[in-house]
């Protein structure tokens, strides 16, 4: 008899662990970053961004009827060129080996602007469509890959933004390592 309380005890522990069918397991969530260092730096001195955080968690956006792609995630990523703090928030959906996220929009159109160069800018290059990014879990840590370009807003009263190509081999694929929650705040 003693099995037979041992083995309903351990299906009972099993049902309790396991996640209920109302939850769902974002992939890929948790908090990352990536802090470049001097030698890093001057061996890739095209490189403009010089620190990356970035937040996964399941959406808080309801499913919307007739979307062609379900928002699993929220990803808030944020990108250092010199002192200055750039970010946006993505809306993720699953493709294949990893999410997409599409960027915020916030953008203006301007003559000024319609340069492929990658930098910081104080001008927007298009207002219906601000980029997206890739994440993709690779055995030395989350790989983060512009896919189109990738536009991040910088401080509101600078009115500034950081454009990423993905031509430029300096700036379009970033290797972040898993962080405590706290960086990602």
């Amino acid at each position: 008899m003693i099995f037979g309380r041992q083995a309903l005890f351990l299906a009972a522990s099993i049902a309790l662990a396991a996640p209920s069918y109302a939850e769902e397991i974002v992939p890929l969530a948790g908090c990352y970053e990536r802090v470049y260092d001097a030698a890093w730096l001057a061996a890739h001195r095209g490189q403009i961004v010089r620190k990356i955080a970035l937040s996964v968690a399941k959406t808080s956006v309801p499913e919307t009827p007739g979307e062609k792609q379900r928002i699993l995630a929220d990803a808030m990523l944020a990108m250092w060129s010199g002192k200055t703090a750039f970010s946006t928030i993505g809306a993720c959906f699953w493709e294949r080996t990893g999410l997409v996220c599409n960027a915020a929009l916030s953008a203006q159109e301007t003559e000024r602007c319609k340069s492929k160069e990658d930098g910081v800018r104080a001008c927007r290059v298009s207002f219906n469509d601000s980029g997206s990014f890739k994440l993709e879990q690779k055995s030395e840590g989350l790989m983060l890959t512009i896919r189109e370009r990738l536009e991040l807003p910088g401080p509101e009263a600078r009115g500034t933004y950081l454009y990423l190509s993905p031509a430029n081999a300096e700036n379009h694929v970033f290797l972040l390592k898993p962080a405590p929650a706290e960086r990602c705040k």
